[in-house]
């Protein structure tokens, strides 16, 4: 069910990660991204995937929580990845016709579907453990943005889970009008979206404006000189944080060279 689409939740939970500054996090995950887009290494990605489970375990996230919202990108990106099957030129493993799976494209199937796995969960992981106010604050010192940009950032990261539930929503209601989206051919399936799609537009564009009075009325004002009520602060969990990152980087650089 759209329902069950958890992207972008806060998950409330006192753990380590969730305690960590958010500079700390977007910093750790950013250089997760990049060690696991630098090579197709076996002991490379051992690696990210130990340290994936043991932050996964250490925010206390549970595991159904992740997949039960995350179970339609799993399907797609496994769906992506296996066009390398019939792709990617090598040792020819089974052939069926004229189509013919290689041992090449099936090693680097493994890893596409291994490499997304990582970044997607990895990057969950960081909007189930940061509030949108940590969020936005973190943005805004590790890339320098302006109070706007970032907030704009965190604001349709945070969007997707209720424009999913509102969509879910909208799809009920329209059921109950003798709407079928789960019946006939595709041409007809698509045309049955059409009495979704608009209403779909029509209230994020009224939720959008709701909110934007909301931060109006708060006196929301983006910028250098917006003051913080809770100023982002290393603590000594978050400097433990950087020396494991900092090994974790040479440990990867390590295993891209050696293996």
């Amino acid at each position: 069910m759209l329902k069950d689409i958890t992207i972008g939740q806060y998950y409330s939970e006192k753990s380590v990660i969730h305690s960590l500054d958010a500079r700390v996090k977007i910093r750790f995950v950013l250089i997760f991204i990049i060690l696991s887009l630098l090579d197709r290494n076996i002991m490379l990605f051992v690696l990210l995937s130990v340290v994936f489970m043991l932050t996964l375990i250490m925010s206390k996230v549970p595991v159904r929580h992740m997949l039960r919202g995350m179970s339609g990108i799993i399907i797609f990106i496994l769906i992506c990845s296996m066009i390398n099957l019939f792709t990617t030129y090598g040792e020819t493993m089974i052939k069926i016709g004229a189509v013919s799976i290689t041992y090449e494209g099936l090693l680097k199937t493994i890893f596409i579907f291994w490499r997304m796995l990582l970044i997607i969960f990895m990057s969950s992981l960081l909007m189930y453990t940061t509030t949108p106010t940590e969020l936005t604050d973190g943005l805004e010192k590790c890339f320098a943005l302006k109070g706007n940009v970032a907030m704009g950032i965190t604001i349709a990261l945070r969007f997707i889970p209720v424009l999913m539930e509102e969509l879910d929503r909208i799809m009920k209601a329209q059921e109950m009008r003798g709407a079928q989206f789960k019946k006939g051919g595709p041409i007809r399936r698509i045309k049955s979206l059409g009495t979704v799609i608009i209403p779909l537009f029509q209230n994020s564009v009224d939720r959008a404006k709701n909110l934007a009075d909301a931060m109006d009325a708060r006196c929301y004002v983006g910028g250098k000189k917006r003051t913080k009520l809770k100023p982002l602060k290393y603590q000594t969990t978050d400097y433990i944080t950087y020396v494991i990152l900092l090994i974790l980087i040479i440990v990867g650089i390590y295993f891209i060279i050696k293996f």
